[in-house]
């Protein structure tokens, strides 16, 4: 609970204009937001063609927002593709403040939403509570990011597969603007034999891709396709390299231990080659905690985790901690809870504690799989 409150204490003084006073600098609240809305304003003005260019919306983001930043961002970037300016595109024209506040409402009511579903019992009221606490909800208003939708969108996804499979299929669809994020999703679907929730996935991912090819161009796709093949550099700093400099993910870690390029993508490589396979074995058997594996392998097969986006892994551990038998030993909270409070000693940059991170996550994804000997989790509620 004081670790939960830690980190709205950090909210709270980034946004009052305390920054750094209790813990690490954010420069602003929604510094990542502000990123996202400088893109969506440039369609308005007629520069979407530049968005991808890093220069570009360096200088657009603070010059824009100069008023709401304490400091100029070092090294922007718009990694995602047309598809998420169709999300930012309604909060364009607001001011930083009210468009960061109402998107984050939007994405925790979205949460709300599917947590309901999740737990329609009395268990509700700890997930909600849970996950509203979880350090990573915290980090994702102190960036203003979109990994609480992110979940929201998997959680509710998974929950609806038995029920209304064509409305499951297109909630998760929609985390085709995350493609870190989506790439296990299909997997996932085609393990379960869930055939119409795959067509509900394909018409959501497929309408989304050509209604931003229609209203913003399809150049701006080979735009965002080029970022990657084609590296830019500020002050002769790639930003795409830069922001995963500070990751939690398998590739980071090991890079940040010494270990080369070449062999650390090796390894990621393998990591989601591990995290496919546990999601196929829980979806293609029903397993109770397919969700719950899910979530862990979202985290453990991308190349690109951020403090936020352990979301996933925190309601995860709250899955775990709350199909614990009354009475276990206090050594059996320690790896949920660990999970749980994984952004308070993150990132490994700053922070060499979260070099264990992806270890934490295979272990908790090992644990619901029952491969370390513990009681498998949770009835099945998704």
């Amino acid at each position: 609970m004081l670790l939960g409150l830690y980190g709205w204490a950090l909210v709270w003084a980034t946004g009052s204009g305390h920054d750094g006073l209790i813990g690490p600098r954010y420069n602003a609240l929604g510094a990542d937001w502000v990123i996202f809305q400088a893109a969506a304003r440039a369609f308005f003005t007629g520069d979407l063609g530049h968005i991808y260019n890093q220069a570009w919306i360096t200088s657009a983001t603070n010059s824009q927002f100069s008023y709401w930043l304490s400091e100029p961002l070092p090294f922007p970037l718009f990694p995602y593709p047309p598809v998420f300016l169709l999300l930012v595109l309604p909060f364009a024209k607001l001011s930083a403040g009210v468009s960061l506040l109402l998107s984050q409402l939007a994405q925790f009511a979205a949460l709300a939403w599917a947590i309901r579903k999740l737990a329609p019992d009395k268990s509700y009221l700890f997930f909600l509570v849970g996950a509203l606490l979880a350090p990573a909800a915290a980090n994702n208003v102190l960036a203003g990011s979109n990994a609480v939708l992110v979940a929201a969108l998997i959680v509710g996804g998974v929950v609806l597969l038995q029920t209304k499979p064509l409305l499951a299929g297109a909630l998760l669809g929609v985390v085709i603007f995350k493609p870190q994020f989506f790439v296990l999703l299909p997997l996932a679907l085609l393990a379960a034999r869930q055939g119409r929730a795959l067509i509900g996935m394909t018409a959501s991912a497929v309408v989304l891709t050509l209604l931003s090819a229609a209203l913003f161009g399809p150049s701006l796709w080979l735009d965002w396709f080029n970022v990657y093949l084609h590296p830019q550099a500020v002050a002769s700093v790639n930003g795409t390299d830069w922001g995963h400099s500070w990751d939690e993910s398998v590739s980071t870690c090991l890079m940040l231990l010494g270990v080369s390029k070449t062999l650390a993508t090796a390894a990621q490589g393998v990591a989601a080659l591990v995290a496919a396979a546990a999601v196929w074995r829980a979806f293609a058997v029903a397993h109770p905690a397919r969700l719950a594996v899910l979530l862990c392998a979202a985290l453990l097969a991308s190349p690109h985790v951020s403090n936020y986006d352990l979301i996933l892994v925190a309601i995860a551990a709250l899955w775990c901690i709350q199909a614990l038998p009354q009475g276990s030993r206090p050594l059996a909270l320690i790896l949920p809870l660990a999970a749980w409070m994984a952004p308070l000693y993150n990132p490994p940059r700053a922070m060499p504690l979260g070099l264990i991170t992806p270890l934490v996550i295979l272990a908790l994804l090992a644990g619901f799989l029952g491969l370390l000997g513990t009681q498998k989790p949770l009835p099945a509620k998704g």
